[in-house]
């Protein structure tokens, strides 16, 4: 936990990835909703077993998150840094350790696995450490316009010189992989060009109601508050419709259901005990009864007939 910092701000947040560096009638206005309006249900969303963690808690003033965290990897391994724990936001992460603001630590355990290492890099340094944490929520990253990476405050400080993070700082990184064996804490990295730390004129969004980049233009019915988002120079504008767009991934009506749902919902048809799975523009096939995915990718719910 970090504390709300957007200039003027003084107050206290759950979660940096949510609220720090950002005053909450702003993140309102960006999540499309008045600061009233703003509220947030997290129970029951963390993955199967999973502790209460530290990165995913999510304030109450917020809308459109739900406790769900991204699990999609851009090819380009750019990301945005945000910080937790440490000082009375110490607290235990669901893979086992304790969120202590000085250790090797980050969340997103749903994209690389739980204690996975991970190498982030930014000003022409690095730091390894161990993903050991779910989260953060998916309304962050479509605020942020871009997948975020939620560590400790301590990678905050050697990066960027500073130990409180939050998404509207859009501090960029590139993030990878490495082996299990490569040690936590400082790295050697090559000179490479770090990437833009403001959206740019025609740049894509990533969209987690798609698991996949999106082109500029292009809008989405998010799958947390079934408003209209439009990719606008790297992030996401709330739109009241999706006219004019682009092109337009929206949520598809199911009979068999009654109700309409988001883009990645897999349904067995009633009537022919078919599997299809929403791309955002009708219902498509095949889909993988094995490995629960379609033509879009991992269903993002699951609805046998």
């Amino acid at each position: 936990m970090t504390y709300v910092r957007d200039h003027t701000a003084a107050t206290r947040g759950t979660s940096a990835a949510v609220v720090a560096g950002v005053r909450l009638p702003l993140l309102c206005l960006v999540l499309g909703s008045s600061l009233g309006a703003c509220t947030a249900d997290v129970a029951g969303f963390e993955d199967e077993g999973a502790t209460s963690g530290a990165s995913i808690a999510i304030d109450d003033h917020l809308s459109g998150c739900h406790g769900n965290a991204g699990t999609s990897i851009p090819a380009s391994g750019n990301f945005y840094l945000t910080s937790f724990g440490g000082g009375s936001d110490t607290q235990a992460m669901s893979c086992g350790g304790t969120a202590n603001g000085t250790g090797w630590y980050a969340a997103d355990r749903q994209r690389w696995g739980c204690g996975a290492h991970i190498q982030i890099t930014a000003n022409g340094k690095c730091v390894v450490v161990a993903a050991m944490d779910y989260g953060p929520d998916t309304c962050v990253e479509n605020a942020a316009g871009r997948p975020i990476v939620d560590a400790s405050p301590a990678v905050a400080k050697y990066l960027f010189g500073e130990s409180s993070a939050g998404w509207s700082d859009r501090l960029p990184i590139v993030v990878t992989k490495v082996a299990s064996s490569t040690p936590l804490g400082h790295c050697q990295t090559t000179s490479t060009p770090d990437p833009d730390p403001t959206p740019t004129p025609g740049a894509s969004c990533n969209s987690a109601t798609l698991g996949r980049d999106v082109d500029d233009g292009t809008c989405v019915q998010s799958a947390d508050d079934a408003a209209w988002y439009q990719c606008t120079n790297g992030a996401w504008v709330a739109r009241s419709s999706a006219s004019g767009c682009a092109s337009a991934y929206g949520y598809c009506a199911s009979a068999t259901l009654g109700e309409d749902v988001p883009a990645r919902t897999c349904v067995q048809s009633g009537s022919s005990g078919v599997w299809f799975q929403c791309n955002g523009q009708g219902w498509v096939s095949p889909v993988s009864t094995a490995t629960k995915s379609g033509p879009l990718g991992s269903c993002a719910s699951w609805h046998p007939n």
